[in-house]
């Protein structure tokens, strides 16, 4: 249900767009556009128009001669030389493009492989078999199922309310159309430094996903050098490129955060801060909004919590987890994306009486589709026996001995949540070691975690705890958080979170749309710069033989055309000059289409690349929405 409130509002708004295109086509034929610079309109000035029912243009022609006046403003041998730099960025993107692709095609076909299997083959391949669906619990359903055990794809589909937060999508819509404007002024400014003029900018939505193009004289295009149209191809690419760094560096440096500090936003206390719960999520009126998390787990999300005691590292050191940055917001999202199993976030096991074991024999059984387990009783949980050997930054010793002993079920609030929960690294720690066991909670899948989030209400010192049930990712998506709150009570309390995801996302996809158009695939712009990279080394090949037969014709010219070595005194005014000018025919050659030309060898490379790559990425697209449909 959360989802369809957006898809009307989506759908009522498109329809509304429909009607008043027909309006106004029907007032005044000519008053539009087509967006596409054609029709009416479409010479000068700005102009509109519905290529389809879910795709707009808007497109204007006052724009070209600004862009051709900021490229005329910066010396030319430094533009000549940063696209120059985007060229070589453009082509080896091209080549990691492919190689990216390559290992994302073989995952998905893994993941549809076994996914496959586990449906048609035995239920039970976790702690035992498979059976019927873990019934919700009285917390309003907080056993969250879904996903798979295997790694984390290379490429992932960006759907809101799929695979990103449903909250995001301002931040979504707005930092694709930014990217995408980014990438079509690098087009635009370099071909305006190549000669070219730039007819039309504009921008498109095709249904929920915003995009920009430039429209350039394709004649002049066409006789420019092929090295200048090769830097027009990737200098896309490469203003997405710097535009993810700048990404990166704002948000690595601390200078964003350092902005929003500085202008009424202070940072959370401890941790992160609980700016919005879904209404879809079972923590949805148990975490009180504003509310400071401070731990997960046994891993704290402030940095000034780390400490190293017994020559051991404690904190969130000991778990590994700052891959993605040492702020409590970075750890946030690695603890919850970036973690796989109960055991990479505790430090210590819980001490339960042996005698409370409430095992059902359904209680351990786990599989892809139920992680959770299938007892009817939604108040159990599956337990293992927790050793020093578990413990996250452990380093195994000579004397360990592997051991494995059969799962528990007890009751999982209860075990957890009690005050003072006695916590232990062995049997051996808790007050009775021969009647209570040092257990975790354990599920061999991901989506089977169970997550203790510790945090402080607003207006409450005393720390509070939440045990969370399901898969991570569903938690990061449903909770948004913050590192900064506000000083002043009118102050909005959401405006940072939403500033630090608008960059996060743009970094994303900056990164995404420079790769994506990177590859040499049907439509995209490595398709042109394979096509130019093909032409050029056609023609250097085809060109080399008559080259090396002129400089040969040139040294015996020298040498008085008797072969002989000897030179004659009417020679001696011709030794200054060079013996063959090898760039001239390069530079006297006619203009004319890339693809014009090409010797037959040339012309199946390039067919074959551009469609084993074309056919890999359609293959990549298709295998991620079957996933998703999995």
């Amino acid at each position: 249900m959360s989802i369809l409130l957006p898809v009307v509002v989506l759908g009522a708004l498109w329809a509304a767009v429909n009607l008043g295109f027909a309006l106004a086509r029907r007032a005044r034929p000519a008053a539009l556009s087509d967006g596409s610079g054609s029709g009416a309109g479409a010479g000068a000035g700005a102009g509109a128009g519905l290529v389809s029912p879910l795709h707009l243009r808007v497109s204007t022609a006052a724009c070209g001669d600004a862009i051709a006046a900021a490229a005329a403003a910066v010396p030319r041998r430094a533009l000549d030389a940063f696209y120059s730099a985007g060229a070589a960025a453009g082509v080896g993107g091209m080549v990691l493009c492919v190689g990216v692709l390559a290992v994302a095609a073989a995952q998905i076909a893994a993941q549809i492989t076994a996914r496959i299997t586990a449906a048609l083959g035995p239920a039970g391949d976790g702690y035992g078999g498979g059976g019927g669906q873990r019934a919700a619990d009285d917390r309003g359903g907080a056993w969250q199922t879904g996903g798979s055990g295997a790694a984390p794809l290379v490429l992932r589909p960006a759907i809101p309310g799929v695979t990103l937060p449903l909250g995001h999508a301002w931040q979504y819509v707005a930092s694709l159309a930014l990217c995408a404007a980014v990438h079509e002024l690098g087009h635009a400014l370099a071909a305006a430094r190549a000669g070219v003029r730039v007819r039309r900018v504009g921008m498109f939505v095709v249904g929920i996903y915003p995009g920009a193009f430039v429209e350039l004289a394709r004649s002049q295009l066409e006789r420019a050098p092929l090295a200048a149209r090769l830097r027009v191809a990737c200098a896309g690419v490469w203003h997405n490129a710097l535009a993810a760094l700048a990404a990166w560096l704002l948000l690595r440096s601390g200078g964003l955060g350092l902005a929003l500090r500085s202008t009424g936003w202070a940072a959370a206390p401890g941790g992160v801060v609980a700016i919005d719960v879904a209404r879809s999520s079972p923590l949805h009126g148990r975490l009180p909004l504003l509310s400071t998390i401070h731990r997960i787990d046994d891993v704290p999300l402030d940095p000034a919590r780390l400490n190293v005691s017994a020559g051991r590292p404690s904190g969130a050191d000991r778990f590994g987890i700052d891959r993605l940055g040492a702020s409590p917001i970075a750890r946030w999202t690695s603890v919850l994306t970036a973690t796989r199993a109960n055991r990479d976030t505790a430090a210590a096991g819980f001490c339960a009486a042996a005698a409370d074991d409430a095992d059902d024999g359904l209680c351990c059984e786990m599989s892809p589709r139920f992680p959770l387990g299938e007892s009817p009783d939604s108040a159990i949980f599956c337990f293992e026996h927790f050793s020093p050997a578990d413990a996250p930054g452990y380093r195994p010793q000579p004397q360990d001995r592997p051991h494995r002993r059969a799962p528990m079920c007890f009751d999982l609030r209860r075990t957890l949540e009690q005050t003072g929960a006695a916590r232990c690294q062995s049997d051996r720690d808790c007050a009775a070691p021969g009647r209570q066991a040092c257990v975790l909670p354990s599920s061999p899948f991901p989506d089977g975690r169970v997550l203790r989030l510790h945090y402080r209400a607003p207006g409450s010192p005393a720390p509070e705890m939440l045990v969370y049930a399901g898969a991570p990712a569903a938690l990061w998506l449903d909770v948004q958080v913050s590192s900064l709150m506000p000083r002043w009570p009118w102050l909005p309390y959401r405006l940072p979170s939403w500033i630090e995801t608008l960059v996060q996302y743009v970094l994303s996809f900056s990164l995404a749309l420079g790769l994506l158009n990177a590859t040499p695939a049907r439509h995209l712009d490595g398709d042109l710069v394979l096509k130019l990279l093909v032409t050029m080394c056609d023609r250097h090949r085809r060109r080399s033989p008559h080259i090396a037969a002129d400089a040969a014709t040139n040294v015996l010219d020298q040498d008085g055309g008797d072969g002989n070595g000897d030179d004659d005194d009417d020679d001696d005014d011709e030794k200054g000059k060079p013996p063959c000018n090898i760039i001239a025919p390069l530079r006297s050659e006619p203009p004319h289409d890339a693809d014009h030309g090409l010797s037959a060898g040339a012309r199946r490379v390039y067919a074959a690349v551009s469609l084993a790559t074309t056919a890999l990425l359609a293959w990549c697209v298709v295998g991620s929405v079957v996933l998703l449909v999995l």
